[in-house]
This record gives C-alpha cells, structure tokens and sequence, in this order.
C-alpha cells in the first residue's frame, strides 16, 4: 500500500469515529504531521492508520479516545515521532551532494557559453558553497531537535543563500583585489573538462535518483505485505 492508499484508506476509517473521537484523532493527525517534517510519511501513516484502526475498536466497546491515549496530545505525538525510523545521514548528504553538483554545473554554464572565465572567483565562489552546505547539514543532521527545527532550516535556509551569492555580490561591490577579479579566455580543453564533469553530474545524480526511488518502491512492498 502506497502513501495515498493509506492516506484514502484512513480517511475513510475516519468515518466510523463518533465526532468526540474524530475530533481528538484529527487533532492528533495533524500534530504529528506537522512534527514529522525530516520522518519517512509511510511509517508516520502506518502509525496513525494502527491507533485509528485500535480507537474504532475500543469506540465499539464503548470507551473513547481519552480514556486510551490519554489528554495529552502534545506528548503522545512526541512519542509516535520519537518511534519512527530517523533520517538516514548519508542520503541526506547524498542529496545535499547532489543540490551542489547543479548549482556548480548551473553556476559555470554562462563561463561556457561567454568563453571567459574568472578562475579565481569561481574558485573562491565553489569553495564558499562547499563551506555552506557543510554547516548546514552538520546543523541540521547534528544540532536539529523538535523544539528548534524550524530555527535551524531557516538558519541553515540563510546560511546556503549567503554562500551561494556572497562572492558575485562582493565582487559587484568591488572589495577583491583586482587580481582576484581577473577573467581569462575559456580554452577547449577547460570545456572539455567541464563537459565531462557535467555529464559525470548527471549520470551520479541520476543514480541517486533511481536509488531513492527503489528504496522507497521496497518500502511500499513491505509496507503492503504489513498491511
């Protein structure tokens, strides 16, 4: 079972709750969806598809989703996120791997096509990228927790812009040193290579691509046979 068949499948469970029960158990879905920003969504699903399927039980028996689950709706999302699988660090950093081989493929493509080049710049330009995304994703794999998660995506959000626009703003500002602003002729060779790397770019984040897309076909495949 796919994310949208468990997600049609609870909405229409949901329809056996008395409207006391749909109340809460909604209050609940929508809590933990929205703590569950970084989590896998089929296992979140799954979770809230089992405590609906056990509240149509017990509701049958006459009892309701307090007496259950308790009034503390805050706490009891806690621990269904807390019990999910967490992020898995290296397709993270694949993923943030995969953002900057664009934007340098993105960002060399008007050099390709003037035929000139600021080497230095562009030197100082990919370095600075790399630093940026390196802090972001040690904030977010190593310092994010569910009271400052929002906090640190936007830090980490202006931390990458500041790298990624910091160097040609400067240099419209003029504060390099003319030597570091000095642009070269474009040889073939240095387009041959940049062909090369784009193309190894591509091929690589293709195969990530594919890979994330399998992993998540097997998951659903497990998932079916749970269900």
């Amino acid at each position: 079972m796919n994310l949208t068949n468990l997600l049609e499948y609870n909405n229409k469970l949901k329809l056996q709750l008395n409207e006391d029960n749909k109340k809460y158990y909604e209050e609940l879905l929508v809590t933990c969806r929205a703590k569950s920003i970084t989590s896998k969504e089929a296992e979140l699903e799954i979770q809230l598809l089992e405590i609906l399927q056990d509240l149509i039980l017990y509701q049958n028996q006459g009892k309701n989703f307090h007496e259950i689950f308790g009034t503390d709706i805050n706490k009891l999302s806690d621990s269904i996120i807390d019990s999910l699988p967490k992020e898995n660090k290296v397709i993270v950093f694949r993923f943030i791997l995969a953002y900057i081989l664009i934007t340098i493929v993105s960002f060399l493509l008007p050099s390709v096509f003037t035929k000139s080049i600021q080497p230095y710049l562009a030197v100082l330009s990919i370095l600075t990228l790399f630093l940026g995304a390196a802090i972001c994703f040690y904030l977010i794999l190593y310092k994010k927790n569910e009271r400052n998660k929002w906090i640190i995506y936007f830090i980490s959000f202006v931390i990458f812009e500041i790298s990624l626009f910091l160097v040609p703003i400067l240099e419209k500002l003029n504060i390099f040193p003319h030597w570091l602003t000095i642009t070269i002729p474009l040889s073939s060779n240095l387009i041959y290579i940049y062909t090369i790397f784009s193309l190894f770019s591509i091929v690589y984040i293709y195969l990530r691509y594919n890979l994330l897309c399998s992993i998540i076909n097997i998951s659903s495949f497990f998932n079916e046979v749970h269900l």
